[in-house]
């Protein structure tokens, strides 16, 4: 099975209106669809950060003037669509819309998502302090990260991400391989970044050995959030991916699995 890896694709709501109500594509767009054309996947794995959070509403109709119907999309929603909403609210928003494209998986949603004989698991996930930079460091300690803009998030970031570690193990199967798919980072080494203030924000330092995985398979984590491309066996016994996509500049990754 032939994936395409995109994420924090950060779509510009002018470019989203436009796509949708005008069907005009901007020329970030134009790319992500060519991209999409050019490679014809069996699937798109889509890990976050793709709109702004007023049109997480909208997210289907969007995912879909890109790739074609007839390609099963598997998402996760990142931080960013989280900013100006309760984390339920937002999650709500996400489900208001699902039922009009069976073919779109939201894993914050349903967790996880047979295809092609692999187990796609996984969510957002968020962060849980444990690539903290020292040991006093506080979560509020923004300095120019923006995750204050979600509401609550310095009281309940440990309940949201033990939200999605709590759904990934339950989601987990023995006997056929699985794709770890999240937002955040599910591995230190998967960062990119020297470790700095930004680490606190960035994810787990180990979820992937908290997890059963079946070693008699190949196994794979794909996630975004950093900018930062890492491709490879980083993780032993792991293919990981984190595409690196940045502002504007497109990055993606061919997986086959």
């Amino acid at each position: 099975m032939k994936l395409l890896c995109l994420s924090d694709l950060h779509l510009r709501q002018e470019a989203v209106v436009d796509a949708i109500d005008r069907q005009h594509l901007s020329p970030f767009l134009a790319q992500i669809a060519a991209t999409v054309a050019e490679v014809s996947p069996d699937a798109v794995v889509l890990t976050g950060d793709t709109v702004c959070p007023p049109q997480v509403r909208l997210l289907s109709v969007m995912l879909r003037t890109l790739i074609p119907d007839a390609i099963p999309v598997i998402a996760t929603l990142g931080n960013h669509e989280f900013w100006g909403r309760t984390f339920e609210v937002t999650l709500e928003k996400l489900k208001e819309q699902t039922l009009s494209d069976p073919s779109i998986f939201y894993l914050d949603l349903i967790g996880a998502v047979e295809l092609g004989g692999v187990n796609f698991v996984g969510g957002t996930l968020f962060f849980d302090g444990s690539m903290r930079v020292r040991d006093d460091q506080r979560i509020d300690e923004w300095d120019g990260w923006q995750d204050w803009r979600i509401p609550d998030i310095e009281t309940r970031y440990m309940a949201f991400n033990a939200y999605y570690v709590d759904m990934i193990h339950a989601k987990m199967k023995k006997g056929m391989p699985t794709a770890l798919c999240t937002h955040h980072l599910p591995h230190v080494r998967l960062n990119g970044h020297e470790p700095g203030h930004y680490s606190f924000y960035t994810g787990m330092k180990d979820l992937v050995h908290e997890l059963p995985f079946d070693s008699l398979f190949s196994n794979y984590l794909i996630c975004g959030h950093t900018h930062r491309r890492v491709i490879g066996e980083v993780v032993p016994g792991f293919m990981g991916v984190n595409v690196g996509s940045e502002y504007d500049e497109l990055k993606s990754f061919v997986l086959k699995v």
